[in-house]
């Protein structure tokens, strides 16, 4: 299954605009249907829904889809913000975030067959997890992680994660409610995984920039038309139009 470009997602938005520089905010490549690669350009719900919100502003915007750890490493020097990151205590130390997007529900995946009881993180214990390269899943997930009480394998992306699982090399991996229905049904992988049925965590989504960058008032006026989009339901248009494809 794949991820076709949505309407007006059309992720180089403009470069210039009243001789000022666009904003470049990075999304993760392999994320649909939030944020994804599709050829050379961005697409998913995230960069449509920056793309609408910076046209309200009246600013200009470039959205790029990149590696997730790299999309962090250009937002911790300041060459580009960032969306769709969850917030962490350590996080909030260095970026401004916008608003809320969305939640994003986090789910353990097994392979069929190989499920065990899971209730909260300390079940996790003395398994082995895929994650994605560069992704906090939250600070109570990250912290058991540091201790060392689960291992992780690091992947690019759901697919990668899914595969690796498939072989039996991990226990488990964590993917988004939806991100993983997309990489399954883009593989017909329905027969192979299955969901644990208590969730890992859900997780809110924003838009951040390091707080070096000085963008708390654009931030402001973005969460303004953020707020027009929900109410007007341009936001709703927009995310149903993405998980639709």
């Amino acid at each position: 299954m794949k991820w076709p470009l949505v309407g007006a997602c059309l992720l180089w938005l403009a470069l210039w605009s009243n001789g000022r520089a666009a904003d470049v905010i990075a999304v993760d490549a392999a994320d649909a249907p939030f944020m994804y690669a599709a050829g050379d350009q961005a697409a998913g719900i995230y960069p449509m829904v920056i793309a609408e919100a910076y046209r309200r502003i009246g600013e200009p915007v470039t959205v790029t889809a990149m590696p997730w750890k790299r999309a962090l490493d250009g937002a911790d020097n300041g060459a580009n913000g960032v969306a769709g990151l969850y917030k962490t205590a350590s996080r909030l130390e260095k970026y401004d975030y916008s608003d809320k997007l969305l939640d994003e529900m986090l789910l353990i995946y097994v392979r069929k067959g190989h499920s065990f009881p899971f209730q909260t993180i300390a079940d996790l214990k003395g398994r082995s997890v895929g994650v994605i390269r560069g992704w906090s899943y939250g600070d109570d997930f990250d912290t058991a992680r540091k201790s060392g009480q689960f291992t992780v394998e690091e992947a690019s992306g759901d697919d990668q994660n899914f595969a690796i699982l498939d072989v039996g090399h991990i226990d488990c991996i964590i993917s988004i409610r939806e991100a993983a229905a997309a990489a399954i049904a883009a593989h017909d992988w329905e027969d192979r995984f299955e969901q644990l049925a208590v969730p890992l965590s859900n997780n809110a989504s924003y838009i951040a920039f390091s707080k070096s960058a000085g963008k708390q008032a654009e931030l402001a006026r973005i969460d303004t038309a953020l707020a027009e989009m929900r109410a007007d339901g341009t936001f709703r248009r927009l995310t149903e139009a993405a998980l639709t494809q």
